[in-house]
């Protein structure tokens, strides 16, 4: 009669068995890093859009206490020149309105007599965090902008200004009730993003020596980046200080942008976007005065007085 008490037990895997096992893992890992991906994305992109709640809260607020939207920067016009001097930014005025009274006291905030910024020091380049999309890794401290503390969020010039001096005038920050009158607050950016990875983010507290500092424009669905590597889809395009699409929207969300409207709502715009292919980012007024730009969706959301329905999804 056969006894297996002579038969050994078997102790561990045999190489096969292993290999399998690391092998089940590894698609397991595989199948589950795009879904983490994707929730990181999606509090990220929420995050972001809770920023612009609040910035958008902030400039009706501001707007209730001057009967004005705070202006883009300001400034006071040198003699003898069209060139507009720079100043606190609307992200200054409105640090009050987003709990930075403190700050905003330090800073000693002056929107009068002003004839430049301040130096970059350590109270303007205090990291804030409602300033700052989440997607965005660049440094919190902007080496291409003076120093200053980096943003990702940059207001629509047409609708903050300031205008210029060389006949081309856009009226100085708009109130609500002239907004409502226009194309309707809910038909007009105020203010969109701009990463700093692709491209130059911007900085807080103060319009530096580029204007991209403090403000974005629309691109057109023909922009393209002096650096090819840095190519993302138009009309959010990218671009260095030194290049026209510095003042481009754009930001790492994955199809599109982060938009805050007149009427305080947060918008996701995608990509797919309808623009003005002629549009180089460079012009200003780069809606009301530019022809040819009026059928364009991007265009009419930056535009608040073109008389134009708009459409989004």
């Amino acid at each position: 009669m056969f006894s297996p008490r002579n038969k050994r037990p078997r102790l561990g895997f045999t190489l096969i068995e292993l290999l399998v096992v690391i092998a089940i893992i590894a698609i397991l890992i595989g199948l589950l890093l795009p879904a983490v991906q994707k929730v990181r994305e999606a509090a990220a992109r929420m995050k972001c859009q809770n920023n612009f709640k609040q910035i958008g809260i902030a400039f009706h607020t501001y707007s209730d206490t001057y009967n004005k939207f705070p202006a883009g920067h300001v400034t006071s016009q040198p003699s003898g020149g069209t060139a507009l001097t720079p100043g606190w930014s609307w992200s200054a005025l409105i640090l009050p309105y987003i709990e930075q009274t403190a700050l905003y006291t330090q800073l000693a905030v002056d929107t009068t007599g002003l004839t430049g910024p301040p130096a970059a020091n350590t109270l303007l380049q205090t990291p804030l965090s409602v300033y700052r999309c989440p997607s965005d890794s660049a440094a919190p401290i902007h080496p291409g902008l003076q120093n200053y503390g980096t943003s990702n969020y940059v207001v629509n010039r047409e609708v903050a200004g300031p205008g210029r001096t060389d006949g081309t005038n856009v009226p100085n920050a708009l109130s609500l009730t002239a907004l409502t009158s226009m194309d309707g607050s809910s038909n007009t950016i105020l203010v969109g993003e701009r990463d700093g990875v692709r491209n130059c983010a911007a900085v807080w507290g103060v319009r530096a020596s580029t204007t991209a500092s403090y403000e974005g424009r629309p691109g057109g669905a023909g922009g393209v980046s002096l650096n090819p590597l840095n190519t993302v889809s138009p009309p959010f395009s990218t671009g260095g200080v030194g290049t026209a699409q510095r003042l481009a929207f754009n930001s790492l969300h994955t199809g599109g942008v982060n938009f805050l409207f007149g009427d305080g709502a947060v918008r996701f715009v995608t990509n797919s976007i309808d623009a003005d292919p002629a549009s180089d980012w460079t012009a200003f007024p780069s809606a009301r005065a530019a022809a040819g730009t009026t059928g364009y969706t991007l265009q009419k959301l930056i535009n608040p007085a073109d008389a134009l329905p708009v459409s989004l999804p």
